[in-house]
């Protein structure tokens, strides 16, 4: 049920997304920084207010405001003024987290302009319309790019600013400690995001190009064979991204947030803590601590109620981020499983003369396009041989016709065996020339051989166009079947009568004598089957009505006439008005002891 959902909503054309993941990225990306700098804001905004000087200790001192706005006052007892203002570093700072937001900006705004073109196309592809050919070749020529040219839009918007940054933050100039330390971890921050941001992008475009837009934009082979000059991947890989996605930066993340929540005993107190800190900061392990040098150990730290309120945030941040990238890499993982596999099922099960119809899209160069692409072959493989069978059957065809094959109830001449029969009521003609052994002793057997052949190529689509086939040449003689309907003969045997004065055009053209030709028609009872031996067969019809309408043929030339038919043909007409028919004599034929009833029918044109 799953994949015949899947199957008809592939039928429909996708939309085409650009404006949604490099918004969905660039959220990803303050996600991932500003909880850690709000974090961070708090963690080293007394360090700011001891180094300016503020006595936070003074409980009748109100703070009102931030040390980041541009000024901030401080009213104790009505008798002091303490005012804090921004420094020259940290103006610096917010210049770059400025053009870090302009960059971003920009980012957006150019990867809408490159993406444009493709959702203009997309666009009147679910329309219905047809795209200029300028822009199918633009979509063709860059559509394989797109997942590495919008990754690198905003990568370039990132790292302009991150360069930016970088520069001012590890300017030995800064004075502040606390300023130090934070400038330097946010850019770090920064950074990180700025890298999963872009990851994240590529992948999700990577997606949509591979399983979305190939069979949208292309038409060619190309789809179905392995990509050229692309690097082979193997499926681990995926699976070993997917899981480190998955997996593994969630840890990340967690981790990341809890090092930045965790406070350090040395920087918190200046000298060494007091019994009564300690007992609070040590408890029942006080005791064996006091024992040795870690009370005045600088790598101890703790986590006062701040830390933990802002640990939490921090790690239902890192976690909502774990549940976005979880969300969306397993299911690209999962539909880049499902989706080649459900294709090659299903092409699989289609049936059709068509060859690309057969075939599915390599759309990957790991393990399931070589799978795909190994379908592929089969599936050529599979259809030249039937190309071949189909060559053979028509060769076949030539000597034992499909509809005899058809008569007697086989599909293939494999079938076929010595002894094979069927008895049927058919109409038999036969077609000769007219003082064609005088006509031959005149000619080469090369030259007989061509003029037969000609000959013969003018008359026997005619044949098959009245739903007739041949059965057999004897010499210059035709004999033809066509099953019941005597009125399909008598077509056939007029309608050849107007080609033979075509070909005998073309005779006189060529210097040669015309011809004419006899035809007999008579409708009965024989027998079609397959005779011979072990080492060859053939098809042949045993019957008095096929000796009867050979005789019928060599009356022709008693009466004059083009075309002779038998009462029992006469009899079978549906119509006979439909022709105009003469009554010829009773006669007497060999091979026969009763009389015959015979009548002459006008061939076209003749009146």
């Amino acid at each position: 049920m799953i994949g015949n959902a899947h199957i008809l909503k592939s039928n429909s054309k996708p939309a085409f997304f650009a404006l949604r993941i490099y918004l969905v990225s660039l959220l990803l990306f303050l996600l991932l920084v500003f909880p850690v700098s709000l974090i961070m804001l708090f963690k080293y905004g007394p360090y700011w207010i001891e180094e300016r000087g503020i006595p936070i200790n003074n409980k009748k001192n109100t703070i009102e405001e931030s040390y980041l706005t541009d000024s901030l006052s401080i009213n104790n007892n009505n008798t002091k003024n303490w005012e804090i203002k921004s420094t020259e570093q940290d103006k610096r700072f917010g210049k770059s987290v400025s053009l870090l937001f302009r960059m971003m900006l920009f980012s957006l705004l150019f990867g809408y302009a490159f993406n444009a073109p493709f959702k203009r196309f997309f666009r009147q592809k679910r329309k219905n319309k047809p795209p200029s050919d300028a822009l199918r070749n633009f979509c063709r020529k860059w559509l394989l790019y797109v997942p590495l040219i919008n990754s690198g839009i905003l990568a370039s918007g990132f790292l302009i600013a991150l360069l930016a940054m970088g520069f001012q933050v590890f300017d030995n100039t800064i004075d502040s400690e606390a300023s130090r330390h934070f400038y330097r971890q946010f850019f770090f921050i920064a950074t990180f995001a700025s890298f999963l941001s872009v990851f994240f992008m590529y992948f999700w475009f990577r997606f949509r190009v591979r399983f979305k837009y190939l069979e949208v934009v292309y038409d060619s082979v190309s789809l179905y064979k392995s990509p050229v000059n692309k690097p082979k991947s193997h499926l681990i890989y995926s699976l070993w991204v997917n899981s480190i996605m998955t997996t593994l930066l969630p840890l990340v993340i967690v981790i990341f947030y809890i090092s930045f929540s965790i406070s350090s005993i040395h920087s918190t107190l200046e000298q060494s803590p007091t019994s009564d800190q300690a007992a609070v900061l040590y408890g029942k392990y006080l005791q064996i601590i006091d024992q040795t040098e870690m009370l005045n150990s600088a790598n101890l730290f703790y986590v006062n109620a701040i830390d933990s309120l802002l640990m939490f945030v921090g790690i239902f941040s890192g976690i909502l981020i774990s549940i976005i990238y979880i969300f969306f890499f397993v299911n690209w993982t999962n539909k880049s499983i499902i989706i080649p596999v459900e294709e090659i099922i299903l092409k699989m099960q289609e049936t059709g003369e068509q060859e690309l119809s057969q075939l599915t899209i390599v759309r990957t160069t790991d393990e399931f396009g070589d799978l795909a692409r190994g379908y592929n072959e089969m599936a050529s493989r599979i259809n030249n041989n039937i190309k071949q069978l189909q060559q053979t059957t028509k060769a076949n065809q030539r000597f034992v016709p499909a509809p005899f094959l058809h008569f007697l109830g086989k599909k293939s001449i494999t079938e076929v065996q010595a002894g094979d029969q069927v008895q049927k009521t058919m109409t038999v003609m036969f077609v000769d020339i007219k003082s064609f052994t005088s006509l031959s002793e005149q000619m080469s057997p090369k030259e007989n051989f061509d003029f037969l052949n000609a000959y013969l190529q003018h008359m026997e689509p005619i044949i098959h166009k009245h739903k007739g086939f041949i059965d057999k040449f004897i010499g210059d003689s035709i004999m033809a079947l066509f099953e019941v309907c005597p009125e399909h003969a008598i077509d056939a045997a007029r309608e050849m009568q107007t080609c033979l004065k075509t070909f005998n055009l073309q005779l006189i053209d060529q210097g040669k004598q015309p011809i004419e030709t006899g035809t007999g028609i008579h409708t009965g009872s024989l027998i079609l089957g397959m005779v011979g031996g072990k080492g060859r067969i053939e098809g042949t019809v045993i019957s008095d009505a096929v000796n009867l309408a050979n005789r019928l043929e060599g009356l022709t030339r008693v009466f004059g006439e083009k075309i002779i038919i038998s009462e029992t043909t006469y009899n079978f007409l549906e119509n006979k008005n439909k022709y105009h028919i003469t009554y010829l004599d009773e006669v007497t034929v060999k091979g026969r002891l009763k009389t015959v009833k015979i009548y002459a029918v006008e061939a076209l044109n003749t009146r």
